[in-house]
């Protein structure tokens, strides 16, 4: 079993880790961890130093309403479902505006992938925040819903993206990553996009200025 120490300083000295000394460490117990947090940290002092930032974030929900309903998800409901809901403009302002009063920097919208929404609906839900929330980050759209609105519009995901940011998006979600691994994803999230389309969509985002999260569910 390789040693961890020698995996910390490695990963410390610049050496990239290798999806099982990745793995290594994520088994690791005891007194191992502390020692992966001890460099984790150690990292953090040498490429940003003490300064912490932080954003004053709000979700604004626009629909529950989603059309890949995933097993584990306790979200999403079918549009005849009860407590089915999507939010118009007046809705999704009213939120929007809480969020502003409440000096807030980062508005993230969550959403389900409504299969009636497009790429024209992605851009008035931006619009609708601005207007309500002037100045506010917009954190919106995961690859599944870029996928979606592409779909929806005959064009390419990258096209979307484009859009997006020149209609003023800030960064897009993440989202949708739950397990990066196709015979998993076929057993939790069979409609959502397979891997490679979230890679690719996220590389897509990056490529033109878009920076991103990535979540596990």
């Amino acid at each position: 079993m390789v040693n961890v120490s020698t995996l910390l300083s490695d990963a410390l000295n610049g050496h990239r880790l290798t999806a099982k000394e990745a793995e290594r460490l994520l088994n690791a117990r005891g007194s191992e961890v502390f020692a992966i947090t001890a460099a984790a940290d150690e990292m953090r002092e040498c490429r940003v130093g003490d300064t912490v930032t932080y954003v004053r974030n709000q979700n604004l929900h626009v629909t529950n309403i989603c059309k890949n309903l995933c097993g584990f998800c306790g979200f999403g409901r079918k549009a005849t479902d009860t407590g089915a809901y999507c939010h118009d403009k007046e809705g999704i302002q009213a939120q929007a505006k809480l969020a502003y009063e409440r000096k807030v920097t980062e508005i993230c919208l969550l959403s389900g992938v409504h299969p009636g929404f497009t790429l024209d609906t992605f851009v008035d839900l931006i619009h609708w925040v601005h207007e309500a929330a002037p100045g506010v980050h917009v954190h919106a759209f995961s690859p599944d819903e870029v996928a979606h609105a592409a779909h929806r519009c005959g064009c390419s995901t990258s096209e979307v993206l484009a859009r997006l940011k020149e209609e003023g998006l800030g960064t897009i979600q993440g989202t949708a990553a739950e397990i990066l691994v196709d015979s998993v994803r076929e057993v939790i999230c069979p409609s959502k996009v397979p891997t490679a389309d979230w890679v690719r969509i996220i590389k897509e985002a990056h490529g033109i200025g878009l920076r991103s999260t990535a979540t596990i569910m």
